[in-house]
Order: structure tokens, then C-alpha cells, then sequence
């Protein structure tokens, strides 16, 4: 059976404290012995030497009762055991007592000299017995002393475990329920010594984890809260999510604005048809139909009108469908139709009669009634391709003859691959153009009808090519805006123009240049920043650089471009508005923008003199114009009489034929000297 700690200690303590103590009366007793015996030396030494000078005469006179008589003295003495007494010749003359070495006798022998002669010699022996039996008993009580002393440690020690092991237990008891996890109880608390402080403190440490729990019990329930909300917020997200990724997933394939499929949708199933084709031998027609004049539409009754417009054609079309074809729109005005198992050309184009005829019915938006056309292109399988990209590009191709020769719709034949080569040669030859710097700009001037000086020109792009001669830009432009050219293109004509407009500067005639903008460049995030870049690197006056824009391009999507133009506004470039009078744009929306100028439209200016209406709308946008503090330019002024009903209206500028034809540099030069 183990030993108890209580047990342990009062053990030990007692035996620790009478081993010590009899340790103590152990190294007394032999000190005292030690002491005894060295004293017993001490005496027999003296006693003999005392012995041999009493026995001195009776030696030196041979007599022996005299030597006798004194050996029963000296045997008197306390202590001696035995004397004896030897002569010269080392006869034994006397001697008294017993002889007996033992612990407690000490032998002490002396010569006995006169005059330097030795007569013999006397021995005696001490002993300490009386002594012993005096040792025994203090060993003994030693031992009992001892003994008395362990057992009395042993009671206050049992006595103080009892005490010390009940504060232990009190905390032994307390650390087992804090590993329970019972906590903020107290222990009795026993006296003021270092126990009872360690008791205390481990009622502050029970109070310091109670209150610990309590915190974290209520933060891990806060926890639980949360998460289960946040369970309920990610179930909620990912119902969501789920319903966002099919919208998603539908918006990818499918056109917001018709609900019809659209590019991508469309060449997965053009995919489809095509290994479905090469499968089962079963050919297909795809269709590519883009409408008749939307362009004037938008500009004319707006881009909802427009939007209107563009999902009533496409009911239509699905309305003269097969369930298994698929009408798909492509962007802008432009739709395209797979009709699976049409196996040639003569029931592909009744099928397109029949969409086209189908559009022909007018389109009523607000009070307007709008007739619509189209032009339409097909292309076979595997007649004409047995590609995706080739199928769209051969069908995209005879829509465009269709369209440029008002065909209505028109089958793809091979030699359409050369006209469309030769469009891909010319955009190839844009770009060249663009980064070489084969492009040319001529200037027309414009006029102050008030005091008759130049005021500014307007930067017309030509472009000299090698082959095809000196193009307008309405050969090449419109090229640029399909494709990803209309930036470089504005941007190196816009360079040509700052660097005329330094120079012009620089011989001391500034003179402020205007530039055409098209909508694509509107749309460009980075349009301002590029236009400030260029007037820096060329280090020309933002002032002398004017950017015209039509209000067509303005009501494309207003909100933009009235950031750009504030935008360039900061800059100090000023901005015209092109073509004013056929957008429609609002009063109030025109209040909001920042520009300095608006150009009136040529078509409203040719025919004012002779024309009432046009002279009303004319004089119309200059009360307009002045009304919002902005400057007013007459463009298209053919005639004298033009200009002077411009002038008689208030109209600031004119800019025309009348005044001159759009000049290359060295001749606009000749000219401004000769109208200074």
C-alpha cells in the first residue's frame, strides 16, 4: 500500500531530524571519550615520571622495601592498575596490581636516571573503567533523547501535515472542478500565511477564468449567431448566384435587346451544323440580312425609337421561321438566319423573299409610320465553305453586293471573294498609310461675317494612294470606322493639324484648326487623355485646336459625351457641334454641354434663300445658339445671296464653296495672303 504525501513527510522529517540530533550527542560523547582518554595519558605520563623520581634512592640503594612502600603509594592513587619496578639489569625488583590491556588502560614507562646514570626503570598502568559504565549511560540516554526527540517532530509534523495537506486537498478539490470546468467558486480561506495567500489567489485565478468563460461563452454564441447568418446570407448568395449565372449564361448567347440569340450562340450552333453536315451529308443555308437606312432612323427619331424598331423586325422574322431555324442577331442592324436542310439556292432565296417581304409592312413608332428594307446574303453548305468563319464571311459578302446594288438579296458566287479582297487590300493599305504617313490633309477656310477676316479652317484628310490616286475621305473613312483603324486614323490627322496649327504659330499668324471626330472615338476611355498627349508631344496651344462632333454622335449616348467634352474642356480644347440640326437633340440636354460652337447643317444653309422653311430653321439655331452664349457657323454657303442672308441673321461664321474649296497648305497659304 502507497504511502501517503502526508505519511512521506512526517517520516521524513522526523527521521532527518533525530538522525541529526543523534549525530550531534554522538560526536559529544566522542569528544568527551577522546577527552578522557587524553587526559588519562596526561595523568599516567605525570604519575610515572612521579613514580621514578620517588624510586630513585631506593634503586640507587638497592633498597627494596623502601621501593616497595612506595609502589603501594603510588597503586594508592586513583586509577592505577598495576606499577612495577626493574633494575639496571632489567630484574623486576617489585611490582602491584594486574596487568590487563584493554580499551581502558593506557601503559606509561620511565627511566630512572641520577647524575646521567640509569638505575633501571618504572612502569605503571592507568585506567579510565570507572568511566565507561559513565559513557554507556549517556549513550543510552543519548539514544532515548533521540528516540523522544523523532517521535515529538513526528507528532508537530503530523500535526502541520494535517494542516498543510488539508489546504492541499482544498486545492487539489479546486483544480478538479476548474478541470470540470466549474469556475468563479471560492476555498475556504485558513489563517494569513503564505498557504492561506495561495488560496486567495486562486480564488482570484477561479474569479479571472469564470469571467474569461463567460466572455468567450458569449462571443463563441455571438460566433454562432454570425455564422448561422452568414449560412443563411451564402444559401442566399449562392440561390443568387445560381440565378445570376443562368441569367448570365443566357445574356452571353442572347441579345438584351431582341431576345434573340446572338454571335457566339450562333457560331456553336453553325458548329453543330456543320459536323452534323459532314456526318449525315445534310446541307444548310446561312442567311446575313442588315437593314435599309436604321442609320437615318436613329438620327432622326432616336436611338429608342431605334431600339423599337430593331425588336419589331425581329418578331417578324422569327414569325416567318421554322422552330428548327435559328434567327440570330449580330450587332447593330445586322441579323443572321440558319436554316437547316434548305439544300440550295432556289429555296434559300424563297425563303429570304419571304422574310424580306415580311418587313415591308410599315413600322409605326409614336406618330411616325417607318418603312423598312433590307438586303439580304446567303451562303451554302458545303457549297460555299464548310468553315464557321468562311460560312459568315461569303454570306456577310453577298449581303454587302446585295446592299450596294439594292438587290434585296443576292446568293454568294466566287467572284464576290475578289471585291472583298479588294476592300481587305484597302484596309491593309489604311494602316499602312496611317503609320507612314501618306495621308495629307487640305484646310477650308471660315469666315467672320462680321468683319470678313479668316477665322479659323477646318483639317480635311486625303489620302494619295499609289495606285487608286488622291481618295476622298468618304472612300476610306467609313472603311476605318468598320474596322480597328478610326483611332490611329483621328489621331494622326489630329497630329498633322496640331503641328500646322505650331506652325502657323510659330510665323507669327495662330490661326485655330478644327478636326473631325467620329462616335468610335467618343467611345474610346482613353480619348482625352490621347488628345492631351499628342498637344504635348507636338507643344501646341490647346487653344488652337478645335474638335468637331455631329449631334448624332453627341445623342449616340449623351451621358459620355458630355464627360468628354468637359474633359476637353479642362484641357482648353474647344468643341464644336457638326451637322446641328439633324439629331434632335433637347434644349436641356444641350444646356449641359460645354461646347463653344454649333455648325448648321449644309443641307438647312444651301437652300435658305430661296427656301422659307429652311431660312426659318436656320434663323431658328442662330437665336438658339446666341440664346446659350455659344458661336454659330453656316457650312454649306454656295452663294453670295448665302451669305448675306447668313450675315442679315446674325450667323458668326460661313464656310462654303462660296468662300473657298478645301486648299493643301501651300495654296491655303497663297490664299490667306491674298484675302487678308
Amino acid at each position: 500500500m502507497a504511502m501517503s504525501f502526508r505519511t512521506k513527510m512526517v517520516t521524513g522529517i522526523a527521521l532527518i531530524e533525530g538522525l541529526f540530533l543523534f549525530a550531534i550527542l554522538m560526536s559529544s560523547l566522542g569528544v568527551l571519550s577522546h577527552s578522557r582518554k587524553q587526559a588519562l595519558v596526561t595523568r599516567a605520563t605525570g604519575d610515572v615520571r612521579l613514580f621514578a623520581t620517588a624510586a630513585a634512592n631506593a634503586l640507587v640503594s638497592d633498597d627494596i622495601g623502601a621501593l616497595q612502600r612506595i609502589m603501594r603509594q603510588v597503586m594508592h592513587n586513583h586509577g592505577i592498575a598495576y606499577a612495577a619496578a626493574w633494575d639496571g639489569d632489567g630484574r623486576l625488583l617489585a611490582h602491584a596490581g594486574h596487568k590487563a590491556v584493554s580499551a581502558h588502560t593506557y601503559r606509561a614507562a620511565a627511566s630512572v636516571m641520577v647524575d646521567g646514570t640509569s638505575y633501571g626503570r618504572v612502569e605503571i598502568e592507568a585506567t579510565d573503567r570507572g568511566f565507561a559504565p559513565i559513557l554507556a549511560q549517556a549513550s543510552r540516554r543519548i539514544v532515548a533523547i533521540a528516540l523522544g526527540e523523532m517521535l515529538l517532530v513526528g507528532v508537530v509534523s503530523w500535526l502541520f501535515g494535517g494542516y498543510l495537506m488539508r489546504q492541499i486537498a482544498a486545492i487539489e478539490a479546486g483544480t478538479e472542478r476548474i478541470a470540470r470546468g466549474e469556475f468563479g467558486f471560492r476555498l475556504p480561506v485558513a489563517g494569513r500565511d503564505e498557504l492561506a495567500r495561495m488560496i486567495e489567489g486562486f480564488n482570484a485565478m477561479s474569479a479571472q477564468l469564470k469571467t474569461l468563460h463567460d466572455e468567450t461563452t458569449r462571443q463563441h454564441q455571438q460566433i454562432l449567431a454570425v455564422n448561422e447568418r452568414l449560412e443563411e446570407r451564402v444559401h442566399e448568395r449562392t440561390e443568387a448566384l445560381a440565378v445570376a449565372n443562368r441569367e448570365l449564361e443566357y445574356l452571353a448567347m442572347h441579345d438584351p435587346l431582341t431576345g434573340l440569340p446572338n454571335r457566339i450562340l450562333l457560331q456553336d450552333r453553325l458548329l453543330q451544323a456543320i459536323r452534323i453536315g459532314h456526318r449525315e451529308a445534310a446541307p444548310f443555308a446561312l442567311m446575313v440580312l442588315d437593314l435599309d437606312g436604321f442609320k437615318e432612323v436613329n438620327d432622326s427619331l432616336g436611338h429608342q425609337a431605334g431600339d423599337r424598331l430593331l425588336h419589331e423586325v425581329a418578331m417578324r422574322l422569327v414569325a416567318r421561321l421554322r422552330q428548327s431555324d435559328t434567327a440570330v442577331r449580330l450587332g447593330g442592324d445586322e441579323f443572321a438566319i440558319l436554316l437547316p436542310n434548305v439544300a440550295n439556292a432556289a429555296d434559300t432565296e424563297t425563303v429570304a423573299r419571304k422574310l424580306l417581304s415580311g418587313l415591308e409592312e410599315p413600322v409605326v413608332l409614336g406618330d411616325r409610320r417607318v418603312y423598312v428594307t433590307a438586303s439580304c446574303g446567303a451562303a451554302l453548305f458545303p457549297e460555299h465553305g464548310d468553315e464557321v468563319g468562311v460560312l459568315l464571311r461569303h454570306a456577310d459578302r453577298a449581303m454587302y453586293e446585295a446592299k450596294r446594288g439594292r438587290r434585296g438579296f443576292l446568293m454568294f458566287v466566287p467572284a464576290m471573294d475578289e471585291e472583298g479582297d479588294d476592300r481587305l487590300r484597302l484596309q491593309v493599305d489604311l494602316d499602312h498609310a496611317i503609320r507612314h504617313g501618306d495621308l495629307v490633309l487640305h484646310y477650308q477656310p471660315k469666315i467672320d461675317l462680321v468683319t470678313g477676316k479668316l477665322s479659323g479652317a477646318e483639317a480635311l484628310v486625303r489620302w494619295q494612294h499609289p495606285v487608286l490616286g488622291m481618295l476622298p475621305p468618304a472612300r476610306f473613312v467609313p472603311l476605318a470606322e468598320r474596322t480597328h483603324l478610326i483611332g490611329p486614323l483621328t489621331f494622326h490627322v489630329l497630329r498633322l493639324a496640331a503641328t500646322q496649327a505650331r506652325a502657323w504659330a510659330e510665323q507669327g499668324r495662330p490661326l485655330p484648326i478644327a478636326v473631325n471626330v467620329s462616335a468610335i472615338n467618343l467611345d474610346d476611355g482613353g480619348f482625352v487623355e490621347s488628345v492631351e498627349h499628342i498637344l504635348k508631344d507636338v507643344g501646341v496651344a490647346a487653344g488652337l485646336i478645335e474638335l468637331e462632333v455631329t449631334e448624332t454622335t453627341l445623342m449616340r449616348d449623351p451621358e459620355r459625351a458630355r464627360a468628354a467634352i468637359q474633359a476637353l474642356n479642362e484641357l482648353g480644347v474647344r468643341v464644336a457641334i457638326d451637322d446641328f440640326g439633324t439629331g434632335y437633340s433637347s434644349m436641356t440636354y444641350l444646356r449641359k454641354l460645354a461646347v463653344a460652337k454649333i455648325k448648321i447643317d449644309k443641307s438647312f444653309v444651301m437652300d435658305m434663300s430661296v427656301s422659307r422653311n429652311d431660312n426659318v430653321i436656320v434663323r431658328s439655331i442662330i437665336d438658339l445658339g446666341h440664346s446659350l452664349g455659344l458661336k454659330v457657323v453656316g457650312e454649306g454657303v454656295e452663294t453670295a445671296d448665302t451669305m448675306a442672308v447668313l450675315a442679315s441673321l446674325g450667323c458668326d461664321y460661313a464656310q462654303g464653296f462660296h468662300l473657298a474649296r478645301p486648299m493643301d497648305v501651300e495654296a491655303f497659304d497663297a490664299w490667306w495672303q491674298q484675302n487678308r
